[in-house]
């Protein structure tokens, strides 16, 4: 009787080419993906500023139901404004004791997200303690100020709200307030009007 001994086939490891077409073809998803996973995370900031800058106005328009004036009205001389949602605009909206003057019954007209990062970095969302407040929007601008919403308030009751001339010089009607925010780039006028988010159809 012959013993008769089977080899396994040699087990050999993937050549250059084959590697290289592999490098290859994740290289092109990653190509593909990634501006994919850039325009999804666009979007969903702009989805958030947007929501932010609707909230904006519905709480200016409560405000003004409550105590018929707007937020830092009684500090206005009567036209319409342009403010920034800094410590100086944002506790009357908040019901915080600095702005009682403002806000006597201290109620809260302004609920957002609570802001991510820390101090000067800060993104996203609502900075909070008890006697400051400010919003910011969910790009990480360079300048913190530049990452503040812009609210124009119709202070002189005039049925005619001006929309800032860098933003195209319309004139609204039956408005009390819109809300804007600068985006990704942080300025207005423009070309660089096109990635801002409004709160109202703008016409271009």
């Amino acid at each position: 009787m012959t013993n008769t001994t089977t080899q396994s086939p040699l087990r050999r490891g993937f050549t250059l080419v084959e590697l290289l077409v592999v490098i290859a073809i994740i290289a092109v998803l990653m190509g593909i993906a990634f501006p994919l996973y850039n325009s999804m995370t666009e979007s969903a900031k702009k989805t958030s500023a947007n929501s932010a800058a609707t909230n904006l106005v519905l709480a200016c328009d409560n405000f003004y139901e409550k105590y018929q004036y707007l937020p830092m009205a009684l500090n206005n001389n009567a036209q319409d404004n342009e403010e920034t949602t800094n410590n100086r605009f944002m506790p009357a909206l908040l019901g915080l004791r600095v702005a009682i003057d403002e806000n006597p019954n201290m109620l809260v007209f302004f609920k957002f997200q609570q802001a991510e990062g820390k101090g000067d970095d800060v993104y996203n969302g609502l900075v909070r303690t008890d006697n400051r407040a400010e919003l910011v929007g969910p790009w990480k601008n360079k300048e913190k100020n530049d990452r503040h919403y812009r609210v124009v308030l119709n202070y002189d009751n005039d049925n005619q709200l001006f929309v800032p001339n860098a933003l195209g010089s319309e004139t609204l009607f039956d408005r009390r307030a819109i809300a804007y925010h600068m985006g990704k780039d942080g300025k207005v006028g423009g070309e660089y009007n096109d990635d801002n988010v409004y709160s109202w159809n703008k016409s271009d």
